[in-house]
């Protein structure tokens, strides 16, 4: 891909982080007001989602620590896996993969410039066991919401393990483009990432419809833009 390409895209990235930003800290006034309404009035219902998160949070990195040898193989597969499904979701044709207990690991998809971009650095920025779950959520009772948020959880403590582990500029998928625009792209996607999770969690909202709500936000700032 050419620089002013890298240079194009680079920019949008850092418009859309600052829109993602924003719905970041919009989500989380939602949540503090419904925790201030529950705290003045037993009436009001409050489901402390955060804290089973939380919860399956701080359990992964003691399994992390106390398995590390079979995480590691888990670890090392999720990335790959990422890669897999990322070049299926944009129509690539797998060559072959594979991935290795030692923490090595190849996928060789076909594919053009852009469609590569975005399964190279997948592994670095894409929760792909998270965001699958929490669309099942929304066929649970809510009774059961404590046990698939531990879960989610869990896989949330997954993700940002191989996501601190794993990305660096010595890493072979981030620095085959500027290491500079992947960093970019990256926290962009990991903003992404936090507002969907976040906006998931409001009442009424699922995971689909938080991704419908920041669509028609990101299309009113757009028309306002251009009005």
């Amino acid at each position: 891909m050419k620089k002013y390409k890298y240079i194009l895209i680079a920019f949008a990235l850092i418009l859309l982080s600052i829109f993602w930003a924003n719905e970041i800290w919009t989500g989380w006034v939602r949540h503090y007001e419904i925790f201030a309404k529950w705290m003045k009035s037993s009436k009001v219902h409050y489901y402390p989602w955060y804290l089973w998160l939380l919860a399956g949070g701080i359990i992964f990195p003691l399994m992390n620590r106390f398995f590390e040898k079979n995480i590691k193989i888990i670890k090392n597969a999720t990335h790959e896996l990422t890669h897999m499904i990322t070049g299926m979701i944009f129509l690539q044709r797998i060559k072959s993969i594979y991935a290795e207990e030692q923490g090595t690991g190849v996928v060789w998809l076909y594919g053009n410039n852009f469609t590569h971009l975005l399964t190279d650095l997948a592994p670095y920025c894409f929760p792909i066991y998270t965001f699958p779950l929490l669309g099942l959520r929304c066929l649970c009772l809510p009774t059961l919401y404590p046990v698939i948020d531990v879960i989610i959880g869990l896989t949330a403590g997954l993700h940002i393990i191989c996501f601190k582990e794993q990305t660096s500029s010595q890493q072979s998928d981030i620095n085959k483009h500027p290491i500079w625009f992947s960093f970019i792209y990256i926290i962009s996607v990991w903003l992404f990432d936090i507002a969907l999770i976040t906006l998931s969690y409001l009442p009424k909202l699922n995971i689909f419809l938080s991704f419908k709500l920041m669509a028609i936000d990101f299309w009113h700032v757009i028309t306002a833009i251009f009005a």
